[in-house]
């Protein structure tokens, strides 16, 4: 999931080669200096390269990719750039701000949970509830920040830096920048036990190979998780596919054409889609049921990137595969 995006200018320059690339500087908004080993990606995806000792960077960037360049190094804020397919030349420089040392947030009320208690609630939650997510492991668990808040039934959680997730069920190390968090609990009326009612969460993120060669198993296992999922719904939708890769509609427990209670405008790359009903019911493969519901219209890039990620809401099959079961954005875009 992919908001809070800053846009400036970018510039998009061609090789000889025909590559398009990415190019520029990176310096420190304090004196100057040029910064070495600064990160830089494209959000979602495997696309990615360091600055040289000389500040400077060389980025491939891919056909149709939507996705904000994001530029961060320990110790500074991060950049978020869009808007990088205007000009022919080099990237204007980027200067990155020294990160000040942040309070923690000031709550009103006490926290009754332990951090414990928090810190599980918020594994079970980000990485899933399945076996697959037992072999997940988020390298740097202390830089989270949780709050548990009693009176709106809620857990939150933030930090400074990004996460460091290794995932050895689908071959991935997985920088994740995480930009909110929130846990929405309700009580039962009968007993007064408290239950999940809804988990949302949003950042960006870095995938890298766990391995220098990728084993045949990750390859399986990516390939499972991809079937099925919401990537691949999003891209079958705008493709119009959704019929020959596995999926049906139902509206109102009747199976519906496929595209009926969809709008679609296609305006280059982009499909903009808008739900005509209040929520359509999801049958893949004629055995995993998913729902979908919009509360507004959303765009899908030829990524299958949904912006923007609170328009949806997914249930049932789709909504249980977390953090586990993601996958970069350009996956199946380029040669395993």
């Amino acid at each position: 999931m992919h908001i809070f995006l800053f846009f400036t200018g970018l510039i998009c320059c061609v090789t000889a080669s025909g590559q398009k690339h990415l190019s520029g500087y990176v310096y420190s908004a304090k004196d100057s200096t040029v910064l070495e080993a600064v990160s830089i990606y494209f959000d979602g995806t495997t696309i990615g390269t360091i600055t040289n000792q000389n500040g400077h960077y060389s980025i491939p960037i891919q056909e149709g990719i939507k996705s904000p360049l994001v530029l961060t190094m320990m110790g500074y804020s991060p950049v978020y750039i869009n808007n990088y397919l205007n000009t022919d030349g080099k990237m204007p420089p980027v200067y990155l701000e020294e990160m000040t040392e942040q309070l923690d947030q000031v709550f009103l009320e006490t926290d009754p949970w332990t951090r414990e208690r928090k810190l599980k609630v918020f594994m079970l939650e980000f990485l899933g509830h399945s076996q697959e997510a037992l072999k997940c492991k988020i390298r740097n668990p202390e830089v989270l920040k949780l709050h548990y808040s009693p009176s709106q039934l809620k857990l939150t959680a933030w930090a400074n830096e990004p996460l460091i997730i290794e995932n050895k069920y689908m071959g991935y190390t997985v920088d994740y920048t995480l930009s909110d968090f929130h846990v929405n609990y309700e009580k039962s009326l009968n007993s007064g036990m408290q239950f999940v009612n809804m988990v949302y969460y949003e950042g960006f993120n870095f995938y890298q190979e766990l391995k220098k060669k990728t084993r045949k198993k990750y390859i399986k296992n990516r390939e499972n998780s991809y079937s099925g999922s919401t990537l691949h719904f999003m891209r079958s939708l705008a493709q119009k596919k959704l019929h020959e890769n596995g999926f049906r509609i139902f509206y109102d427990k009747f199976e519906a054409p496929p595209y009926l209670h969809f709008e679609f405008r296609k305006v280059q790359d982009k499909t903009y889609v808008k739900l005509l009903v209040d929520k359509l019911s999801i049958l893949y493969d004629n055995d995993e049921q998913s729902a979908i519901q919009t509360n507004q219209p959303f765009m899908i890039d030829a990524f299958g990137n949904h912006t923007p990620p609170n328009a949806i809401i997914m249930g049932g099959a789709m909504s249980t595969r977390r953090f586990a079961f993601m996958l970069p954005l350009d996956y199946k875009l380029l040669p395993e």
